[in-house]
């Protein structure tokens, strides 16, 4: 028995339960449960929990293991994702309004893309571009950094030099 109660009746009388079946590893109904946006590999083990008063199981997973699993198997939008959670999305950049904007508009179209929702109309209203590049912009967004993506909103990159002398720095906050 365990300490934690039942989410559902919130019963005390809960056992842990192993998974059992022809199958090993962190396996359901013969799906491997693995985080979104992640590539194959080892993902990490779940732990059954079943209350012996309402019936209910309820999985659960090392959370530890959970980011490392995304940290090692996930793409560029997985773990950006997990930076946003540990971080928050005003993540490396200043306190102004023009930051905050930007790193909104970037959140909101990670948001859409992550939850499997097309995003082409949010960012072309945000960026202002044409519907052909908001196209592109999109299908490439999943593997841009973080770095690129703020370039895309007209952030510069730390890198360029803000005192006129890199024909290549145009962007309109700084």
């Amino acid at each position: 028995m365990t300490e934690d109660p039942c989410p559902r009746c919130r019963g005390t009388d809960v056992a842990v339960l192993d998974a059992a079946g022809p199958f090993s590893g962190p396996l359901y109904a013969g799906f491997v449960l693995r985080p979104r946006h992640c590539k194959g590999g080892a993902a990490p083990p779940l732990q059954f929990s079943a209350c012996l008063a309402c019936g209910l199981v309820w999985p659960t997973v090392d959370p530890e293991a959970l980011r490392t699993a995304i940290r090692s198997q996930g793409d560029e939008l997985a773990r950006q994702r997990l930076d946003a959670l540990d971080r928050g999305p005003f993540r490396d950049l200043p306190d102004s309004d023009a930051a905050r904007d930007i790193a909104a508009a970037i959140a909101e179209i990670d948001a859409l893309i992550y939850s499997r929702r097309n995003p082409v109309r949010r960012y072309r209203e945000l960026r202002g571009v044409t519907w052909d590049q908001a196209h592109a912009d999109v299908k490439a967004w999943p593997g841009l950094t973080r770095e690129q993506k703020l370039e895309l909103f007209g952030w510069p990159p730390s890198k360029k030099r803000r005192d006129g002398s890199d024909p290549d720095f145009d962007a309109p906050f700084h």
